[in-house]
C-alpha cells in the first residue's frame, strides 16, 4: 500500500493530508474507465443513442421511488463512512463524479445486458416471449448485482482510503446497507429493461458518484 504525504488548499490555507491506497489510483481508474466505454460501444449504442428519460420521468410513482432509494441509500452512506478531515477538492469532484457516473455506467449496463440476453435467449426456447423477457431483466438484475459487490470490494475499496466507522453503531447500521443497495440497483435495472433508459441512470449514478466525493473525499484527479 502506498502512503503519501501531500499538501493543498481548500478552505484553510496548507490542509495536510496522507494519501492511502492504490500507488497510482487515477491510472488504474483511467484504465476502467477505457475498458467500460470499450465494452459499452461494442454493445450499448443503441441505448446510448435513445433519450429515453422522458419515458421514465412520465411515471412520476417510479421517480419517486428512484429518488427514495437513492435518498435511503445516501443517508445510510453518511451514517458510516467518514473523511478523516481529508478537505473537500472541487475540480477532481466533478471531474470523478461526471467521468466516474458515465463511464462505470456502462459496466454495470454491459452486465446487465449480458444476463438479460442470456437469461432472455435461454427461457425463449420453450415459453412465450413476455416470460422469456422478464427471465432475462431477472438475470440481468442478478448479473449486475453481482458485479457491483465485485467490483466496489476488488477494486474500490483497495484503491479508495478507509472509510468506513467501525464503531457499534455504524457496524448496526451497516447491516441495512446490503438491502438498500439491492433497492437501488432494482430502480436502475427496470428503467433498462421498461424504458430503455441508461442516461437516468448515469444521471442517479453520478450523483451517488457527488456523495462519495463529499463524504469520503479521496484525493484523486489532484496534483
Amino acid at each position: 500500500m502506498d502512503i503519501k504525504l501531500e499538501t493543498t488548499k481548500a478552505t484553510k490555507p496548507d490542509v495536510t493530508y496522507v494519501r492511502v491506497g492504490m500507488a497510482h489510483p487515477e491510472r488504474a481508474i483511467l484504465i476502467y474507465w477505457a475498458i467500460s466505454f470499450a465494452l459499452g460501444m461494442l454493445t450499448l449504442r443503441n441505448l446510448l443513442g435513445s433519450w429515453n428519460v422522458t419515458a421514465t420521468f412520465a411515471h412520476p410513482s417510479f421517480v419517486l421511488y428512484l429518488v427514495l432509494t437513492f435518498a435511503f441509500s445516501q443517508a445510510l452512506y453518511v451514517l458510516v463512512a467518514r473523511h478523516d478531515d481529508r478537505p473537500v477538492l472541487p475540480m477532481p469532484m466533478v471531474i470523478f463524479s461526471l467521468g466516474n457516473g458515465f463511464f462505470e455506467t456502462l459496466a454495470f449496463v454491459f452486465v446487465y445486458w449480458l444476463g438479460a440476453t442470456i437469461g432472455s435467449a435461454l427461457v425463449a426456447l420453450f415459453a412465450s416471449t413476455a416470460i422469456a423477457s422478464a427471465a432475462g431483466f431477472v438475470l440481468g438484475l442478478i448479473f449486475f448485482a453481482i458485479y457491483g459487490g465485485l467490483i466496489h470490494g476488488l477494486f474500490w475499496l483497495r484503491l479508495l482510503p478507509p472509510h468506513f466507522d467501525d464503531s457499534p453503531r455504524s457496524k448496526s447500521i451497516r447491516k441495512f446497507r446490503p438491502m438498500a443497495e439491492v433497492a437501488l440497483v432494482l430502480g436502475w435495472c427496470l428503467c433498462l429493461w421498461l424504458y430503455q433508459d441508461i442516461w437516468t441512470v448515469v444521471l442517479f449514478h453520478t450523483l451517488v458518484d457527488v456523495g462519495l466525493m463529499l463524504r469520503v473525499r479521496p484525493i484523486i484527479f489532484h496534483r
